[in-house]
C-alpha cells in the first residue's frame, strides 16, 4: 500500500501517534463498593457533606471530589494517594500523591476509573477515517491523483 505525503509527514505517520493515544482519554467512571475496591485501582471519591467537612484540616476547604490511586481500603475507611481534589464552584488542585485516609462516613460514592474498550474502537476509528480522508483530499489539491506535479495552464 502506498501513502500519499502531506507536507512532510505521510498519512501513515499521522494516524499511528493518534491511534495509539486516543484509547487512552477513552475512559468511564464505574460505581464501585469500599468492600471491592482493590489496592492500585484509580478511582474517583465523591464526599459527603461532613466529608467536606472532615476533610478540610488535610486537603483544604469545599473539597467535593477526590481523584487518586488507591492504597488500601477496608470497610470503615480507605486509603487514598491524592493526585486532584475539585472543590465547589469547579476549581481543581493537582498534588503529587497526597495520602489521605477518608473514613466510610464521609464517603458519599467511590467509582473506579476504567478504559472503555467501545468508546476506545470507535474513537480510533473517527481518527483514522478523518486521517485517510485528510491524506486523500490533501492528495487531490497538491496533484497526487495523478501521480505529477499539478497542471501549470499552459
Amino acid at each position: 500500500m502506498k501513502w500519499k505525503v502531506v507536507g512532510n509527514l505521510n498519512a501513515l505517520g499521522w494516524v499511528l501517534p493518534i491511534g495509539l493515544f486516543a484509547p487512552l482519554a477513552c475512559t468511564a467512571y464505574t460505581p464501585l463498593q469500599i468492600g471491592q475496591a482493590m489496592p492500585g485501582y484509580s478511582v474517583r471519591v465523591t464526599l459527603s457533606d461532613q466529608g467536606a467537612v472532615d476533610l478540610a484540616p488535610k486537603i483544604g476547604a469545599r473539597a467535593r471530589r477526590l481523584e487518586g490511586t488507591l492504597r488500601q481500603a477496608s470497610d470503615s475507611a480507605i486509603l487514598l494517594s491524592v493526585r486532584r481534589v475539585t472543590r465547589e464552584g469547579g476549581g481543581d488542585d493537582v498534588y503529587d500523591s497526597l495520602d489521605v485516609r477518608i473514613p466510610a462516613q464521609d464517603i458519599a460514592t467511590v467509582e473506579r476509573n476504567q478504559t472503555s474498550v467501545s468508546h476506545s474502537v470507535l474513537t480510533a476509528g473517527a481518527i483514522v477515517a478523518t486521517a485517510l480522508l485528510a491524506a486523500k483530499g490533501a492528495g487531490d489539491i497538491t496533484g497526487g491523483k495523478t501521480g505529477g506535479p499539478p497542471p501549470t495552464g499552459k
